[in-house]
């Protein structure tokens, strides 16, 4: 065949190959079959709308195109997903999200993560640091994919993988090892919401990205008087079990010592589980009547063992490119000896002069 008719085909083929799609106001949806296509819809036009108001008070005007969502549907496929948009001004535009999983952990964690991502490019109009981004997205995932983060988290502060903060909070690119990142900024956000909400954990966020100077930003919204005061007790509130209690109040001066924590300590704080946002998002394994209603409310259902999907890289600049990494549920074990070193400053890292070098945690 002539190749200038074979290439048309080529792409017809390719196109058909994947499955139907179904419109929305804000998004086009291409699944296997009509009814997930739209119900993957329904949940994104929801997701967008609620969460949008749930963040920042009000929803997102309409944007100028959809957003386009490829999905891959499967019950032991593993949990992930990806969207990339860049900015004209401050306007993203050329969306593209691409997510798979069962279809309980996509309407439930991988869609409401991804959408969150897209309300955030939406609002700011920039790209976020990192830790804010990947971390709030996390927040409104499914209980089950939080516990994964929590479990990770005790993991990653017991085996000298976490992040210092003065570090972390400088990072606009993903580090070579996402996935410190991604519990560590997802304890983080939980720990700022938990003292005032989401809508001002978005201000902080915002006015932290407008000045960058986040020691003087931490101090106005949250009352810690720098970064390595944030972080002794924010550390704390982990090792207890997010039982410490939460004011600035409570901050430790940055020279303290983190107390001696046994294993059953570290143990119990991996088992604690974040409070579940407020969709409640769990859905079964039966699929939904295809209805142009909203998506009726969703039901219980048990947590996959999923495997591990890496996320596009974000590239800083005019074009973003965020993602959902998963988690093995496989519960951590204690390592070290109880007195180990959990987080230490990083001393060649700093955001403004404000910032002081010091060694925590031992």
């Amino acid at each position: 065949m002539d190749a200038r008719l074979l290439r048309p085909l080529v792409a017809i083929c390719a196109v058909l190959s994947l499955g139907a799609s179904h419109r929305t106001q804000h998004f086009m949806v291409t699944a296997a079959t009509p009814q997930l296509a739209q119900e993957i819809g329904q949940y994104a036009e929801r997701y967008r709308r609620e969460l949008a108001v749930e963040w920042l008070g009000e929803e997102l005007p309409p944007w100028s195109e959809p957003c386009p969502i490829q999905a891959q549907v499967a019950p032991n496929l593993g949990a992930g997903g990806a969207t990339s948009f860049m900015f004209r001004g401050k306007q993203p535009f050329g969306w593209r999200m691409t997510i798979q999983g069962s279809r309980e952990r996509i309407l439930d964690s991988v869609l409401p993560h991804e959408i969150t991502h897209t309300i955030f490019a939406t609002h700011f109009g920039r790209p976020l640091p990192r830790w804010a981004d990947e971390g709030a997205c996390t927040v409104v995932e499914h209980a089950a994919e939080r516990q994964k983060q929590e479990q990770l988290l005790i993991r990653f502060l017991t085996s000298n993988k976490g992040i210092a903060f003065n570090k972390m909070f400088a990072m606009m690119e993903y580090p070579s090892d996402m996935l410190p990142l991604y519990s560590q900024g997802y304890a983080l956000a939980q720990f700022f919401i938990a003292q005032g909400g989401k809508r001002k954990f978005v201000k902080y966020v915002g006015e932290g990205m407008q000045t960058n100077n986040w020691t003087a930003t931490t101090r106005k919204y949250y009352g810690y008087t720098s970064l390595s005061d944030l972080q002794v007790t924010w550390v704390e509130w982990i090792r207890n079990g997010r039982q410490v209690p939460i004011p600035a109040a409570f901050a430790k001066a940055p020279e303290m010592q983190l107390a001696s924590a046994t294993r059953e300590q570290i143990a119990a704080a991996g088992e604690q589980q974040a409070t579940p946002a407020s969709f409640a998002a769990e859905v079964n394994d039966e699929p939904a009547p295809v209805s142009a209603e909203e998506p009726a409310p969703l039901t219980a259902v048990a947590a996959d063992d999923e495997a591990e999907s890496e996320p596009d890289r974000y590239a800083p600049g005019s074009t973003a490119r965020v993602g959902l990494v998963e988690r093995s549920a496989t519960r951590p074990q204690p390592v070290g000896h109880p007195q180990q070193r959990v987080l230490e400053w990083e001393r060649s890292t700093t955001l403004d002069a404000r910032v002081e070098s010091a060694t925590l945690l031992r």
